[in-house]
């Protein structure tokens, strides 16, 4: 077996847990839908509303084949919607070093 046949075993196996861990996070959403309440005892409403908020295994398929593939793009929303709020971030922190650059030539 060659190194590529390794790693390409070695993804396979990592999701096939992922697979097992959704099987596990699936059997805790129904016993947390039992259980896992907020609000008032009379009017209590569940923590998650849906399966996609409690275990999101997309996120979990980008984290596993992200660390076997150097090229991997992720496709769950959320991974796309977190990378757009870094961008935003960044350029947010670009813009106010830029506008304390302003201030200190005007004031200095």
């Amino acid at each position: 077996m060659g190194l590529q046949e390794y790693y390409l075993r070695l993804e396979a196996y990592q999701l096939k847990l992922v697979a097992e861990r959704e099987k596990l996070a699936l059997q805790a959403w129904f016993n947390q839908g039992v259980q896992a309440t907020t609000g008032s005892e009379k009017n209590p409403k569940p923590k998650y509303e849906t399966f996609q908020q409690f275990f999101d295994s997309e996120e979990q398929n980008d984290e596993v084949r992200k660390a076997f593939e150097s090229n991997y793009i992720s496709t769950s929303k959320k991974s796309i919607e977190k990378h757009q709020q870094e961008i935003i971030l960044q350029r947010q922190r670009e813009f106010r070093t830029m506008k304390r650059k302003q201030n200190m030539k005007k004031g200095g």
